[in-house]
């Protein structure tokens, strides 16, 4: 998949907000960002949604950073780092004069506000809580030694750190794993901002990062400023980002034609290819590392019990339909596996054609035929996607097979809560990867039932766990085939989508450069407005 700082700006927030809108336009960079839903909060210990992240994303930083482009990790708050012969070893050397956002409320002893290794250490400690409402991201550590036993209480000190001064620290790992910079996301986030705000961190974050929490008014919008004591030289190239709540698409559509938006990320059911045409000028397409999938619950309930169900299920749901057609290629129709096309094995043998005669097969198999017995079945989905037409699509070819299916619209804010419920057990889901890597889809919705489907294979987990420690690509790659094999055999997704990276972008905008994640993994830092351009 986020808490921190509030500062006055009470000049800005006149000027930005005071004025009347052309002048306010005109007068300050101020990218106006729309978002369709609302972040579930701000705290980066517990952030696991795109909501989340699409904010979080310049308000706080880590050791390193992904080239867009590529997926590769490179240094950041880390300017470099050495790792030893056996690659168990890391040794990092952090950036010196970062500095934490200034921010009113919160104080710091002796007014040092630099981020040094022991703020990093504590970050780190508190990733590796077993209470899950403290921290989400147990993953970013669990390579290091001693990790677990600090988990468990067993050990006050993660017995892989040592701490060398201010700015020097190692980490020593438990075995070579290939991806442990990638998994490495501890960010740089204040302490004395997480205690001394207490409840009010998850409302009002504070990092390093180029931007600032300013203001947030529920379902309205987000602001964030420019952090005048920013590291990197001459950035952010904005004063501001207004992330602007608008969860319908087709008032997002209106706002972007009279020019009060400088994006449209999502175009309205019926209307993606005339927008297109209008706008073709400013509309970007790349291919993307996004998966939409409906879940099944895989610990308990009634689809654990009759795997051949959920086969059925995956063979009754037309993707093609919905995504060439209905959806006006908005996505690739998922006619492979549970990766995305741009990845290595990425192309299973078992797969999941449209097929209701195998479909019903598969239910009279597991007892059911032609639905009789099927208990009542609910597929929850989140608001902002309530006008996607894979729903009605797979409502009525599972009525075909006398399967009822009730559809679930939920609010945004409070969905991801009750998908990890045990009420809830088939579910709408995605996931966007940074990298065009298969661990960076199975090491976190496969592994060790992490996702909300809860799947936990052994065998599964102990082949993930191989991969990590296996330098030779092809090797590698076998692995990953045998694994993507297994899970779709065991089918704890009816797979729906691949993603383009599609939006529209206004002509006085420059340098918004997202990686096949999905726009969310832009930069804002590096956006450009020319306003003399903006009406």
């Amino acid at each position: 998949m986020r808490p921190n700082r509030v500062i006055s700006v009470l000049v800005l927030l006149f000027l930005v907000f005071g004025l009347s809108k052309a002048h306010a336009q005109q007068g300050e960079a101020v990218l106006r960002y729309p978002i369709s839903s609302d972040p579930e909060h701000l705290n980066p210990f517990t952030a696991t949604t795109i909501a989340t992240s699409t904010v979080l994303n310049s308000i706080y930083e880590g050791l390193f950073t992904l080239n867009r482009a590529t997926g590769e990790v490179v240094p950041h708050l880390a300017e470099r780092y050495e790792i030893s012969e056996d690659k168990l070893t890391y040794t990092f050397y952090l950036r010196k004069g970062v500095l934490f956002h200034a921010v009113e409320g919160v104080k710091y002893e002796s007014d040092d506000r630099e981020f040094k290794t022991d703020d990093w250490l504590w970050a780190a400690k508190l990733s590796l809580s077993k209470d899950e409402s403290i921290s989400a991201h147990p993953e970013w550590m669990e390579s290091v030694v001693g990790a677990a036993d600090f988990k468990e209480g067993k050990t006050t000190e993660i017995e892989g750190v040592k701490i060398i001064d201010d700015h020097t620290f190692e980490l020593r790992l438990t075995a070579p794993n290939r991806l442990f910079l990638h998994t490495l996301g501890v960010p740089a986030v204040s302490r004395e901002a997480y205690e001394q705000l207490g409840p009010d961190f998850a409302t009002h974050p504070v990092g390093t990062g180029p931007f600032m929490f300013t203001e947030w008014k529920r379902d309205n919008y987000l602001l964030i400023t420019a952090n005048p004591d920013y590291w990197r030289e001459g950035y952010p190239k904005s004063s501001g980002v207004r992330f602007i709540n608008i969860p319908d698409a087709n008032t997002a559509a209106l706002q972007y034609r009279q020019n009060e938006l400088d994006f449209l990320f999502g175009f309205p059911t019926g209307q993606r290819t005339a927008l297109v045409g209008e706008f073709s000028a400013e509309y970007r397409e790349m291919p993307g590392l996004n998966v939409r999938y409906f879940g099944f619950k895989m610990d308990k309930g009634f689809f654990v019990e009759h795997p051949k169900v959920r086969q059925a299920f995956s063979h009754a749901f037309n993707r093609s339909l919905v995504w060439d057609d209905l959806m006006e290629g908005a996505r690739f129709p998922a006619l492979k596996g549970v990766l995305p096309p741009l990845m290595p094995a990425s192309d299973p043998a078992i797969k999941y054609d449209y097929n209701l005669e195998r479909a019903a097969e598969l239910l009279k198999e597991a007892g059911f035929p032609e639905g009789e017995g099927m208990p009542p079945i609910k597929l929850f989905v989140f608001a902002s996607a309530k006008d996607e037409l894979s729903f009605p699509v797979l409502q009525d070819d599972l009525k075909k097979l006398g399967v009822e299916l009730e559809i679930v619209v939920e609010d945004n804010t409070t969905y991801w809560d009750h998908v990890g419920t045990e009420e809830v057990l088939f579910f709408l889901s995605g996931w966007s990867a940074g990298q065009q890597d298969p661990a960076d889809v199975f090491n976190f919705l496969f592994l060790d039932g992490r996702d909300d489907t809860k799947y936990n294979n052994p065998k599964v987990n102990d082949l993930l766990r191989a991969a990590l420690s296996e330098f030779d690509p092809a090797a590698r790659e076998r692995i990953y085939q045998e694994t993507h094999e297994l899970i779709m055999a065991d089918a704890p997704w009816i797979v729906s989508a691949y993603s383009k990276v599609a939006w529209l972008q206004k002509p006085w905008i420059g340098n918004f450069e997202p990686g096949g994640g999905g726009t969310y993994t832009a930069d804002l830092a590096a956006v450009e407005i020319d306003t003399s351009k903006r009406p």
